[in-house]
């Protein structure tokens, strides 16, 4: 009879410290994933019609990819835009490149701007590259 007693008590305080315990929950889904970008040139000084490879790369927080569409522009200092253009941005941590050819001496600069879905839940990020210098003598 003693045994079952203190039996019968230990399981009332075992059960007791289960209802008492709150449930462990799950966090919420969230309804935007922060985004990061980088833009960075292979060559920050170059000649007059050289080839200049860029590389830009949006990335997430956590384990999931982007999506998304990516605008570029290249900016000459002096006179402004020079080129624009598009691109789409969602393989599995991938680097995107990009070849742009300065025809002019000048400073130039490589600006890109991710625009996802209006559904998605990854927010817009842009990234710009450090100036590039196109002269005949460097």
């Amino acid at each position: 009879m003693k045994k079952t007693a203190i039996a019968a008590a230990t399981t009332f305080a075992a059960l007791g410290s289960m209802l008492i315990a709150p449930a462990a929950q799950a966090a919420p889904y969230p309804r935007s994933v922060d985004t990061a970008c980088v833009a960075v040139a292979a060559d920050s000084k170059v000649g007059p019609g050289d080839r200049v490879k860029v590389k830009f790369k949006w990335t997430a927080d956590g384990n999931i990819v982007p999506k998304g569409r990516v605008k570029y522009t290249v900016t000459r200092v002096r006179t402004g835009t020079v080129e624009t253009g598009t691109f789409w941005s969602g393989a599995a941590n991938r680097t995107q490149k990009r070849f742009f050819r300065f025809k002019r001496t000048g400073n130039y600069y490589v600006e890109f701007q991710t625009k996802a879905k209006a559904t998605s839940i990854f927010r817009n990020c842009s990234a710009s590259t450090e100036k590039i210098k196109v002269r005949k003598k460097f």
